[in-house]
């Protein structure tokens, strides 16, 4: 659950830049001084569950629990990543709920343990008094307080408590039941197929007789997506890496420091191509390393100071931070207009600052700094261009390409149509597979044998079939049997199953016992999915109420 803010020591910095962003976004929003997070006086019901009553303010404290969750393993505020708390606290509300009826209480000694691992330092184990302290600062911004971050461990020990009672009748596996099992996923079937192939079919739909109804009918498929323009500052690390070198040397001796990290790191360490490097090259690296640390460092003031130049405008916007970066002496680009699915272009950001653009609005035009390794970025919206239905000669190269292609697999179709009433026709008087495809001039593909297990077919080279492909086909099929026509992403395809072959009784001993754990460990996943889904039919949520509690939270 803290992977993330244990992953790299540079998340101690980004916690600090938290703080301020959530203090700009809450600064900038006309509800701040409202009341939040308490509820109303009457704490009216938002939600049942099994019969009981679930009150405004349980629902807002599991909001908040949902919330330091994406926060804590995530290392952002649901808001800022475009994740649905509403969706997860049924699920939570449902968990704790069930701790309570059960009686399980979780006492202060395994939350402190809970910390003490979970701030740890990877490397010495030792606790990062540093960390937790700037996470709490973080909760702060957030109008959150240790006592919340204790609740919230004390119901994730609590659930992984009540998620292993769950699963305990989901490893009763007989030894019988297992060997059965085994047998049946490794029966393995001996087979052949027919492929038919569209490149055996290019001149369909060379003439484009149909392109424009073909079009009209499939219109949906080319709608032009939404796309969004953002003004950008960024601020890279690698523009401060002069002054990162004056700082450090001023800080410590810069040298003796790459020496220190050098014997520490271990002289062999530092390898290139699977070569040890030189002294002085593992040394440059170092340094290197340790200037983009600190030109991060400053890259975060940098963005600090620059986000309290906002104060001055009545409203935020593009021209805002336009009119900001140029008082600053900072540089601001506007970028050409991208989809939800594409990377901005030109900036050499993250994706996340695509996430980021879409859940922009007029009404809030500017996103929190985004992250990525060396650098941040202040986004503004510009513009949204929106969808829109196109016309033919927008998109006439993709649509010729699309009608060529279907033309051709449908001609692949119907010739394996037109082969599999041939070869059953055949096969009815009494002859051969084999017999009836070489009557027709038909070569068909041996399979290597597979089962159900199978996940890759090593002697398999033609990629006209998946393993999948075989299975649906197959164990569905008595031997001596064909199947009807399948299609295939090339066109279509006919399999003959010759006969099935039993599990090897050696390999079985050896790997009965794995096996037999791993259907264990499927069967506590599958109960405790079973389990939460059974719960979550009794669980009632009055829609008014639980969007003003939403709300309440939120604020």
């Amino acid at each position: 659950m803290f992977a993330h803010i244990r992953k790299r020591q540079e998340w101690v910095l980004w916690v600090v830049i938290v703080v301020v962003v959530i203090s700009f976004v809450v600064f900038f929003t006309p509800s701040v001084g409202s009341n939040g997070g308490g509820g109303s006086a009457s704490n009216p019901v938002v939600a049942t569950f099994d019969g009981e009553a679930i009150t405004q303010q349980d629902y807002i404290a599991v909001y908040n629990e949902v919330s330091l969750q994406a926060f804590l393993s995530m290392g952002r505020w649901p808001e800022q990543i475009g994740y649905n708390i509403e969706q997860e606290i049924p699920n939570r509300l449902m968990m704790i709920q069930e701790l309570d009826n059960l009686g399980i209480v979780v006492g202060p000694e395994a939350v402190a343990k809970y910390k003490a691992n979970a701030f740890s330092d990877p490397e010495t184990g030792a606790f990062q008094k540093e960390l937790y302290d700037n996470v709490l600062l973080a909760l702060k911004a957030r109008r959150l307080s240790e006592d919340d971050l204790n609740g919230y461990i004390r119901h994730q020990i609590g659930i992984g408590q009540l998620t292993s009672l769950v699963s305990l009748s989901g490893q009763l596996v007989t030894p019988a039941a297992a060997e059965r099992t085994y047998k049946q996923r490794n029966l393995s079937a001996s087979t052949m197929a027919l492929l038919f192939s569209r490149t055996n079919h290019m001149s369909a739909g060379q003439d484009l007789i149909g392109l424009e109804d073909y079009f009209t009918n499939n219109m949906a498929l080319y709608r032009v997506e939404e796309k969004r323009r953002v003004r950008v500052v960024k601020f890279a690390a690698t523009n401060y890496l002069a002054e990162a070198e004056t700082r450090l040397n001023q800080s410590t001796n810069l040298s003796a420091m790459i020496d220190a990290i050098y014997i520490d790191r271990g002289t062999n360490s530092f390898t290139e191509n699977g070569e040890i490097l030189s002294a002085e090259a593992a040394k440059e690296q170092i340094k290197e390393e340790e200037l983009e640390k600190s030109g991060l460092e400053i890259a975060v003031e940098k963005t600090k100071a620059f986000m309290r130049g906002f104060e001055q405008f009545e409203a935020l916007s593009s021209a805002a931070l336009e009119q900001l970066a140029a008082e600053q002496g900072v540089e601001s680009t506007l970028t050409d207009g991208f989809t939800r699915n594409q990377l901005a272009p030109g900036l050499g950001a993250p994706y996340s600052l695509t996430q980021q653009t879409f859940e922009l609005s007029e009404e809030a035009p500017i996103a929190p700094p985004i992250e990525s390794q060396d650098a941040l970025y202040l986004i503004a919206l510009e513009e949204i261009i929106p969808d829109h239905p196109p016309t033919l000669d927008e998109v006439r190269p993709r649509v010729t390409s699309d009608f060529r292609r279907d033309k051709q697999l449908d001609a692949a179709r119907a010739e394996a149509d037109s082969v599999h009433e041939a070869i059953k026709a055949a096969m009815q008087e009494g002859k051969g597979f084999e017999e009836a495809c070489s009557e027709l001039g038909q070569t068909p593909v041996s399979i290597p044998n597979f089962s159900l297990a199978t996940r890759t077919l090593d002697g398999l080279t033609d990629r006209r079939v998946t393993v999948s492909w075989l299975q649906d086909l197959a164990f569905g099929m008595d031997p001596g049997t064909l199947s009807d026509v399948s299609q295939t992403s090339e066109g279509a395809g006919i399999l003959f199953l010759k006969s099935f072959e039993a599990a090897d009784a050696t390999k079985m001993a050896e790997e009965l016992g794995d096996f037999t754990d791993q259907l264990k460990q499927t069967g506590r996943s599958q109960t405790i999915s079973a389990w939460v889904n059974e719960e979550l039919s009794s669980f009632q949520l009055l829609t008014n109420e639980s969007d003003t509690a939403s709300e309440e939270a939120a604020n």
